[in-house]
């Protein structure tokens, strides 16, 4: 089930998927991964005695009347409390959302990938309208205009996870290209050891993964037998991807990348050191390996239980439910026709651009031959790091890590991920990058800067280091993070010493093919219910095959509002923007103006708007 969870962790997928119950982050050349877990009961499923809030707030906070400080404390008491239920939810969020919980007054939960269960989904509903009336005690007048932000955050996604509780049943982790079965050994694979007690965490939760996938199997079976289920063809790449991971165990990945955290922890023995590789090669065998083959046999179980091959549209409340999941992934309220109405504009100011290129051979030589890299992607990270030092706040000194994916999950992983940091210390941060999809890739600083700088790596330390509120640190958002990283690459390539003309030119048309259109389809087909035949026939105006428009059917089908928080969290992000810049002109920076973006904090766009408009009025 997809539920918007409130205090979800940022989105170990923007975090796995994104504490809600899902995660749908869309991925077209890039994804934000977000340590967390999938849990069929949102993100606030934690344990009710996580927390010790008394006196964590307010210590240095100055005198206030006695009404303010009386809604200040209780609006913070929600903040802690909401916070420290989702990252309580299960060991591997815990472990890459917070480096010290217990200077945070956090009781770390018992070793668990999570509980998926119904009754755990019951529990979240009841702890999200408990919050919610707790939140309408506070008299928000009282509250001083610095905390109004938090309130409205809070108070919508209160609202949008209470939404959600009728469809349980209706959305799946599992698929081809953001699945859990995909995302999760990645996500272990960077499970950091920095002490024994780490080390045997990790293997306590290695040996879970038999558990909580037999779990997620009676999930997906519960879906399958209530029509929900995904079809045939769908189910088996899900089945493609188990067996990939399988394929070579004797070289596996989650060997190597053990053996290789072990060598950083100092004080073992070589004796001690053969001890933990032999134990992790034995839960390996034992639970890691047979788990997967439970999803393949339960999936392989399952085949002809699909009745659904179209659209959301087509199940009970189906227009309902997508409305609902396009609201939460694009990160704003705005109604489906509404979205339309915004991408179909987009789409035509993006073929104007087009449209207006020059029409000789210099230039179609120049787009035949264009490679925007400075050439490793250290060195294209460097260049961004540098590229943004006028435009955009300074944010505290960190540590990049560059990794590779994996082989065996190469064909099922996006070209880049961000790993996301700690809130309580970003100094420490990953980019992981595929090769064998950037391999011949012609705009690999695009993807560099939508990762690193000034895209989801400089916004996670920005906010780590300066959004007082512990829930907007750990909440996805993930239209407002993917448009932030978009807006982000659109910079970084607008401001080169590349062609201008040129640069235009292939943004118009990579947003075209690669974001606008399969978003315009994806509601085509979710809402208003396109054939494959309909999807074809659009994508035919615009000079597009019967491949493209297939593929678009397909990930409309397998995964609804796949490219929504890209596409729309893009067009909201750089309106918002640029409202700004036109209507202050040059009495403010736009170093300026982008920090005051993102001093608002990872929000719904709407409230975005609503405090930017604010900063516009006081400038």
């Amino acid at each position: 089930m997809k539920t918007k969870s409130p205090g979800t962790l940022r989105s170990i997928l923007l975090m796995i998927i994104i504490l809600s119950l899902i995660m749908t982050a869309a991925f077209s050349s890039s994804c934000f991964l977000v340590p967390v877990i999938w849990q069929a009961a949102g993100d606030l499923a934690g344990n009710s005695d996580s927390t010790d809030i008394s006196g964590t707030f307010g210590t240095d906070a100055p005198t206030q009347a006695s009404g303010e400080d009386a809604a200040v404390q209780a609006l913070k008491d929600i903040d802690f409390k909401m916070f420290a239920d989702g990252i309580t939810s299960d060991t591997l969020t815990m472990h890459f959302s917070v480096k010290d919980p217990a200077a945070l007054g956090l009781k770390e939960p018992a070793v668990s990938l999570g509980d998926v269960s119904k009754e755990k989904a019951d529990e979240t509903i009841a702890r999200f309208k408990k919050h919610q009336d707790d939140l309408a005690k506070i008299d928000y007048d009282k509250l001083p205009e610095q905390y109004h932000v938090l309130f409205d955050v809070i108070e919508y996604d209160l609202q949008e996870g209470l939404d959600y509780q009728k469809y349980y049943y209706y959305s799946s982790p599992f698929n081809s290209i953001t699945g859990l079965q995909t995302e999760l050994p990645l996500v272990l694979s960077e499970y950091t050891f920095g002490s024994k007690a780490d080390i045997d965490e990790y293997l306590l939760l290695l040996s879970d993964l038999d558990r909580y996938y037999t779990d997620l199997m009676v999930f997906e079976t519960a879906r399958a037998d209530k029509g929900l289920g995904a079809s045939d063809a769908n189910l088996q790449k899900v089945i493609d991807s188990c067996n990939s991971f399988l394929a070579d165990k004797e070289n596996h990945f989650l060997i190597s990348s053990f053996a290789e955290r072990l060598d950083t922890v100092e004080g073992f023995t070589d004796t001690e050191k053969a001890d933990y590789n032999a134990q992790n090669q034995s839960i390996l065998d034992a639970d890691v390996f047979p788990a997967y083959q439970i999803l393949i046999d339960g999936f392989t179980g399952l085949m002809g239980t699909g009745v659904n091959g179209g659209g959301l549209c087509n199940l009970p409340d189906g227009k309902a439910y997508y409305s609902l999941l396009l609201k939460s992934d694009i990160s704003s309220d705005a109604s489906v026709n509404t979205v339309i109405k915004q991408i179909e504009q987009a789409i035509s100011d993006e073929m104007d651009i087009i449209s207006s290129a020059p029409a000789d051979s210099a230039f179609d030589d120049a787009y035949a031959n264009y490679n925007f890299s400075k050439g490793t992607i250290q060195q294209n990270l460097d260049y961004c790091d540098a590229a943004i030092a006028v435009d955009f706040p300074a944010i505290m000194s960190h540590n990049v890590m560059l990794k590779e994916v994996p082989d065996a999950l190469e064909a099922f992983f996006s070209p880049a991920a961000y790993l996301s940091c700690p809130i309580d210390d970003p100094t420490d941060n990953v980019i992981v990058t595929n090769n064998a999809a950037l391999a011949g890739y012609q705009n690999v600083l695009e993807t560099v800067a939508h990762e690193g700088y000034p895209g989801h790596m400089y916004e996670a330390i920005y906010h780590a280091q300066n959004i007082e509120s512990y829930y907007q640190r750990t909440a996805s958002f993930i239209g407002y993070s993917e448009g932030w990283a978009e807006y982000a690459a659109g910079y970084i390539l607008s401001h080169s010493e590349y062609d201008q003309t040129l640069v235009s030119y292939i943004a118009a048309e990579n947003q075209i093919i690669n974001i606008l259109l399969p978003s315009r389809i994806d509601i085509g087909v979710n809402y208003e219910n396109w054939s494959a035949g309909d999807v074809n026939d659009y994508v035919s105006g615009f000079g597009l095959n019967q491949d493209f428009a297939d593929y678009c059917y397909n990930v409309a089908v397998e995964i609804p509002c796949y490219y929504m928080p890209y596409c729309v969290g893009h067009l909201n992000t750089v309106d918002i923007i640029a409202n700004a810049k036109d209507k202050l002109g040059d009495k403010v920076s736009l170093s300026e103006i982008n920090k005051a973006y993102l001093d608002i904090g990872p929000a719904p766009f709407q409230i975005v708007g609503k405090y930017m408009d604010i900063y516009i009025q006081k400038g």
